[in-house]
């Protein structure tokens, strides 16, 4: 069995898991709104987006068309007095939020109300959690992803340089604050294992080893060459800023992170999974339906977890006992595409029948540095901003663990149909600002894998190959997200794990890694496994309700009009869209 691979959609907001909405209101709850709905929601998006200057750079090209003009350049707090403060004010949003008649709302201005209500909600239990939190972590960490944030810090204009010039140095300071937060986790008894923190160093400290030649320094250099407009001397002065600030900063922030890890090292008092914590069980309850956006209890998820796995076994039975042949043809199949260019233009077009149509953008594909291919997935898409989402760039990490030749659905689940085309898509219906803005990993990571496993039956091999590579994929991930609930909900050991695993896989250092990978970051693999079987349940509600008047290309424009939300929300909007479907409208 392979291991599945890590996947990373980059989540822009670096201080915390959720959206924080700062801002009080002076309304109380039954007064009328000073403002109106739309407003409202603009409000808050221009509140939230300037909190830190990555998240400004990422999400808007033209802040002055948002009325942000001489934001702060800043990588915001990491604190907990910050978090609760955010908590507190998110608590008034909320209540601002339900002085609005809802009655009186658009059937959009309600999509977006009942998404921010029910974020906002579930934001607010979040304070009981606040040192459970961790920022750093092997894959999806501050440390591992911001190397990459900084590289493709976006230079739309020469003010843009000067703000990246003013931000590096506060790089040291940020992670300052992080180190005090992880001693405040280590003294709460929370600090995480020993494997984990072994894990961070590795991946902090091959990424500073050459330090005068450091990836922030060649790629900033690329940069500021090929940026039309700047004189000899203002080239020859930005390069130098870069370069003084990455050695007197930015490495002496990995540097410093790397000390305090060590020094922190052997305070874990847990090694095992989150339910080992006094609120962990309790803590994982809530990264679930962050991560995933479902409603649904764990019990009901590991259930709906088990029957994917049986469902999925069944049916690789089933194709093997038809065609006795296909187990050996897809041990030797290869694709015949494997450029990531070629496979990108193709998926373009194959995907014409079953999706609707996206607005055509131009895209870049990138490597991964060399210095950070250990610990970057295979392949990784910046969601662009919403006002100039013309141009996307693809990462593909080179790292020889990885096989690039089987790079096709990788392609798929990164660029057509996958994030790049859902990301285009959904910006291109110019939806609320604040939209854009909140993070549903389930509903994102869930459209990526449920189109990567459609792109089997693109790829050019026979119905049985394509249904059995499916099948196996999602057999892979339904274990892969039990696992994960096993270890973190139900409290199992590494022999625990191997007793669940022993009918599927024997190899004990396979049991290892998967229970490692599982330790290292709680209710990863869920944004997809959930997120794909949402997915799933909604595409079979509307097969069983439509019968022939069916038609898949109509499912999937149903959900990417409705576009990032939780899947509760969009479950209830699919009852209306079946009905329309049956009148014919």
């Amino acid at each position: 069995m392979k291991r599945k691979k890590k996947y990373l959609l980059f989540v822009l907001m670096l201080l915390l898991l959720l959206l924080t909405l700062m801002g009080c209101s002076g309304n109380t709850r039954g007064n009328i709104p000073a403002e109106d709905f739309d407003t409202f929601l603009d409000r808050i998006f221009t509140t939230e987006v300037q909190k830190d200057t990555l998240t400004l750079n990422y999400s808007i090209a033209n802040p002055e068309n948002y009325g942000i003009t001489d934001p702060e350049i800043s990588f915001g707090h990491y604190n907990k007095k910050y978090i609760e403060e955010s908590l507190a004010a998110s608590e008034n949003y909320l209540a601002a939020l339900k002085q609005y008649d809802y009655n009186s709302l658009t059937e959009d201005q309600k999509l977006s109300y009942d998404i921010l209500k029910e974020d906002l909600e579930l934001e607010t239990t979040f304070g009981d959690f606040i040192l459970y939190s961790e920022g750093l972590g092997p894959t999806t960490g501050i440390q591992a992803q911001l190397p990459v944030l900084l590289a493709e810090y976006n230079f739309y204009q020469k003010q843009d340089i000067e703000n990246y010039i003013q931000l590096l140095p506060q790089v040291y300071d940020y992670f300052e604050e992080i180190c005090e937060f992880e001693k405040e986790k280590s003294d709460a008894g929370l600090f995480m294992s020993d494997e984990v923190a072994d894990s961070i160093m590795d991946q902090c400290q091959e990424f500073i080893n050459e330090k005068e030649n450091n990836y922030l320094i060649g790629i900033f250099n690329e940069k500021i060459s090929e940026y039309e407009g700047l004189t000899e001397e203002e080239i020859k002065s930005y390069k130098a800023a870069n370069k003084t600030a990455i050695l007197n900063s930015v490495i002496p922030a990995y540097e410093l992170l790397m000390d305090t890890l060590t020094d922190l090292k052997g305070n874990g008092t847990n090694q095992k999974g989150l339910c080992h914590y006094d609120k962990g069980k309790e803590y994982y309850e809530f990264l679930i339906k962050v991560n995933t956006g479902s409603s649904r209890q764990i019990p009901e998820l590991k259930k709906m977890l088990e029957n994917s796995l049986s469902s999925n076994m069944l049916k690789l039975n089933q194709i093997m006992t038809k065609n006795p042949d296909v187990y050996d043809t897809v041990m030797s199949l290869t694709y015949s595409l494997t450029e990531p260019a070629e496979i990108i233009e193709y998926l373009k077009e194959a995907i014409q029948e079953d999706f609707p149509p996206c607005p055509d953008v131009t895209y870049t594909i990138k490597y991964v540095d060399k210095s950070l291919q250990d610990h970057l997935s295979p392949a990784m898409y910046l969601i662009p901003p919403l006002d100039s989402y013309d141009n996307n760039i693809i990462y593909i990490n080179e790292n020889p663990d990885y096989d690039l030749s089987e790079i096709f659905t990788t392609i798929a689940h990164e660029g057509y149909p996958g994030h790049l085309y859902q990301s285009v898509y959904f910006r291109s219906l110019n939806p609320p600002a604040i939209r854009n803005l909140l993070s549903f990993g389930g509903y994102a990571e869930g459209w990526a894998t449920y189109v990567e496993y459609y792109s089997y039956h693109l790829a050019g091999f026979s119905k049985d190959v394509a249904d059995f590579l499916e099948a196996n994929m999602a057999a892979n991930m339904a274990l892969y997200c039990r696992i994960d609930m096993g270890i973190h909900y139900d409290g199992w050991s590494l022999s625990d794990t191997a007793a669940y695993l022993k009918n599927y896989i024997s190899d004990s250092n396979t049991i290892k890694l998967l229970y490692s990978t599982m330790i290292e970051e709680p209710a990863l693999y869920p944004q997809y496994g959930i997120g794909y079987l949402e997915i799933m349940d909604l595409k079979a509600t509307a097969q069983k309700a439509l019968g022939d008047k069916f038609v898949l290309k109509d499912f999937h424009k149903f959900l990417l009009d409705i576009g990032p939300a939780q899947f509760g929300i969009i479950a209830d909007r699919l009852d209306t869209w079946i009905k329309n479907q049956k009148a014919g409208s």
